[in-house]
């Protein structure tokens, strides 16, 4: 049947081919240069975040990396469209500067092979990959910096790995957690009970068992009570992402419990609220290795946490000290309301305390484990901790903030025997509210109540519910202002869903508030008489005044909106500047350099540029070497006398059936239009410039020597779109090729001119090309030269100036038209040269500015 299609098919039909393939190859184009043109902006957003002035959180970096990397690749394919195999090296050295990104992001470097278990004396702040955050911080400030910590041992992500591996789970875990709707609160329990009844049924391996046991021994020969706590280090954990409370943790575990509580602690990594947290912050779970700590067990007569910066008013030059009597749980999950000393940070003396009724302590149970006590009344309001631990505190704390260069959250504890331990210390999230300006009347405002202590600043209105426990989370209405006697770390399932959180007890210093700061949910902690707030009942909590009015109040919660000042966030700044250096960097600058090649693209930028100008090489050159041109085009119908015949990259030949001729103004092509009304502006010059007789020979033995046509109605092309054309000119003895871009975005605007050849001798030839040079130089254009090619071009210009200079180019190329006969020599080239730029109007110096 090939011999009748070929009968059939008609010469419109080959015609609308022809452009077709065309119009695909400039779509590759065009395709790429938006790509290009969103791929910079995203940078150059990345580049503004870095420099402290915005607040950004790890959701906008993971969501702002993943477009990069869509951009990049899709760069990436349609050069490959665009020129062929020779660009395939892009993907290599894609895949390579990914590889390193992935590195550098939390949980995101491959898990090496290592010691199942590692002492603290051996442990430091760089090996946070292997020994999870939580481990490698008490190592360095065990080993490195010399404070009191605890004896103890990590249980590596490696030992996680081979407990995994040997029990065939991972494909069981992602194979649950793929489908999981995590806002349906049914379904998350149920993958989270699944997940962690399979993980304890697990064996741990022999050879990790008696690792772990073996490690056990030899430290209880250094703590002779033999006790122990098993903690969660999981990677990622305590970096720019808290995971507060999210992960178990077993107080006072005796020797043959601790390989079966290591086990637990591993299933932890797969409760509700935990699986919520890192899928709700896109993390992957196969990539959260699980280390364990295994630390000596300090009995505490008092705990607490010490805030290096207040978190909510980190210029103040105060550290918030929270302190309890007994073990820290009932301080960190909310139980208790601590007692709050503000210490001076130079001083260390006390500025300001809050002393709290604490009824009741957690203490070590001789039988293992930990029981509830009530505190004797008579110590009830005594205060927790006394002064000389808190300056001996206060040391401490300004010692670690000075050392990890950013504000700390840092847990500790007295034994009973007055000796001060440090137990954790991770990075602070701190946040200043702006000062809006904004002034609000409250005075027609209904106060509810009033009091409590600001966890999160910020305002937000809604229906009130009471969660009386987790049971109650599945039912927690969409905007409702959430109400909870305590601020229990499950409460993070329901975190996208509220409007603000109020606790009867708590304080700054609980894994909850850690986390409500990082949801940036306006919060307020210890404000008593919230069980006389009626469900249903629609409030607005103020948690920067510390009140509750009620209705919701649109205008106060707009004027507290939560805009801040990000108090450098030391940790989440440093992961950017990280990435950036293999995001943003420039190193390819001019084709013209021997490494300007793909192989040499370092960053995703080095790509985008490579790509860019790449692209237009490709472009430019198949533009050029277009077979059958003459089939598929139209003349320009024009009083000057060149024959430009018009190829439209927006119609089918067979549009512009019976129409042989385009007149001027019908040209639907914007830099056409722009350059073509340059040409126009000069028009054809009416005679030769003033050639000395030498000159004059000079041309005609040239061209009888080269066998060079003067064919001055060989035919040009202009291959265009309404924001694209390609014009390949032949005047005379040269011939030039314009290609321009006009759109309202700079990053994808562009003019490339190409000049070769003349009638007239290479001296004269040659000075031509510079006179062009000169005159485009003045005119912000780039040049690479050899003889008498030329090779121009200027980008990154808004819409209106591209159209300005294709005019001034459409004008030059009528003021340059066989100009190499009269340049005799380079005083008569300089002379022309600063004529020209005189009729152009180009002030030198001036005009690229």
């Amino acid at each position: 049947m090939k011999w009748l299609k070929s009968i059939l098919i008609t010469d419109s039909d080959r015609e609308d081919e022809m452009v077709k393939s065309v119009q695909e190859k400039f779509a590759s184009f065009h395709a790429l240069l938006e790509e290009n043109n969103q791929s910079l902006k995203l940078i150059s957003d990345l580049e503004e975040k870095s420099q402290g002035d915005y607040l950004f959180d790890m959701n906008y970096i993971a969501s702002s990396l993943n477009q990069i990397r869509t951009g990049v690749k899709n760069i990436i394919e349609n050069m490959i469209e665009l020129g062929g195999d020779d660009y395939l090296p892009l993907r290599t050295r894609y895949t390579a500067i990914d590889s390193e990104i992935e590195k550098i992001l939390p949980g995101k470097r491959p898990i090496e092979k290592d010691e199942y278990t590692i002492s603290f004396d051996d442990i430091g702040s760089g090996q946070s990959f292997s020994v999870g955050s939580k481990n490698a911080q008490l190592g360095e400030m065990k080993s490195k910096i010399g404070l009191p910590v605890p004896e103890g041992f990590a249980i590596s992500a490696w030992a996680y790995k081979k407990f995994i591996e040997a029990n065939k789970l991972q494909a069981q875990i992602s194979g649950q957690l793929q489908s999981l709707n995590i806002k349906c609160c049914e379904d998350l329990k149920r993958v989270s009970d699944d997940i962690r009844t399979l993980v304890q049924a697990s064996p741990i391996p022999n050879d990790l068992a008696e690792a772990i046991s073996d490690s056990y021994n030899q430290l209880v020969k250094r703590i002779p009570a033999g006790r122990v706590s098993l903690r969660s280090s999981a990677i990622g954990e305590d970096t720019q992402f808290s995971f507060a409370g999210q992960y178990a943790s077993f107080l006072n575990v005796k020797g043959d419990e601790v390989v079966d509580k290591y086990r637990e602690v591993l299933a932890s990594k797969f409760t509700p609220k935990a699986i919520y947290y890192f899928l709700s912050h896109e993390l992957s779970e196969s990539e959260l290795a699980m280390s364990v700590g295994c630390v000596a067990m300090v009995d505490a007569a008092a705990s607490g946490v010490v805030y290096t910066r207040d978190p909510v008013n980190p210029a103040d030059e105060c550290m918030l000290v929270n302190a309890i009597f007994g073990l820290g749980k009932f301080l960190v999950d909310g139980t208790l309301t601590p007692d709050v000393f503000r210490v001076s940070r130079n001083s260390g003396e006390i500025v300001e305390k809050q002393i709290s009724l604490k009824s009741k302590r957690l203490t070590m149970n001789q039988a293992g484990g930990t029981v509830e006590e009530v505190v004797p009344e008579n110590k009830q309001n005594a205060p927790a901790i006394n002064e000389a631990h808190l300056k001996k505190l206060a040391e401490y704390a300004v010692k670690l903030e000075e050392h990890y260069r950013c504000p700390q959250d840092i847990e500790w504890a007295v034994d009973r025997n007055g000796r001060l331990f440090l137990l954790q210390t991770r990075p602070l999230r701190v946040l200043e509210p702006k000062d809006s300006g904004a002034e609000v009347d409250v005075s027609d405002f209904e106060a509810l109540m009033s009091g409590g202590t600001t966890v999160c600043p910020g305002a937000g209105g809604g229906a009130v519910f009471h969660a009386r426990g987790p049971d109650d989370l599945a039912k927690v209405p969409q905007g409702a202002v959430l109400v909870a006697n305590n601020p229990f770390p499950g409460l993070i399932t329901v975190m996208d869903k509220i409007s603000a959180l109020i606790t009867e007890v708590g304080g700054v210093a609980s894994h909850m508030a850690t986390i409500a700061r990082e949801y940036r949910i306006p919060t307020l902690a210890g404000i008593e008489g919230t069980k006389a707030l009626p469900d249903g009942i629609e409030v607005t909590v103020d948690a920067a005044a510390g009140v509750i009015y009620k209705g919701i109040q649109k205008e106060l919660i707009a004027a507290r909106k939560p805009e801040y000042d990000l108090f450098e966030d030391i940790d989440i700044f440093t992961l950017l500047e990280k990435m950036l250096v293999l995001i943003s960097p420039l190193n390819l600058l001019h084709p013209s350099d021997p490494d300007f090649k793909a192989e040499k693209c370092r960053t995703f930028h080095d790509i985008t540029r490579f790509c860019h100008q790449q692209a237009m090489e490709e472009m430019f050159s198949g533009a050029q070497a277009m077979a059958g041109k003459e089939k598929i085009s139209r003349r320009l119908k024009s009083d000057i006398p060149l024959q430009i015949n018009l190829i439209y990259l927006d119609q089918k030949p067979s549009d512009l059936k019976g129409k042989r001729f385009v007149k001027e103004d019908e040209i639907a092509s914007e830099p056409m239009n722009a350059f073509w009304g340059g040409v126009k502006y000069e028009g054809w010059p009416s005679r030769v410039p003033n050639p000395n007789f030498k000159g004059f020979m000079t041309v005609v033995a040239t061209n009888i020597t080269t066998g060079a046509r003067s064919d001055f109605s060989e035919n040009s092309y202009a291959i265009i779109s309404r924001e694209y054309m390609i014009v390949s000119l032949r005047m005379g003895y040269h011939f030039s090729t314009i290609e321009a871009m006009c759109t309202d975005q700079a990053s994808k605007n562009y003019i490339r001119m190409q000049f070769k050849e003349g009638g007239a001798s290479i001296e004269r030839r040659v000075r031509r090309i510079k006179l062009i040079m000169d005159i485009l130089t003045e005119m912000g254009y780039e040049h690479h030269t050899k003889g008498d090619f030329l090779d121009s071009i200027v980008s990154y210009e808004s819409r209106e100036d591209t159209r300005y200079k294709l005019h001034q180019l459409g004008r030059l190329s009528m003021l340059t038209k066989q100009l190499d006969m009269a340049l005799s020599n380079d005083a008569v080239a300089k002379w022309y040269t600063q004529d020209i730029l005189k009729k152009l109007g180009i002030t030198p110096g001036k005009e690229g500015e």
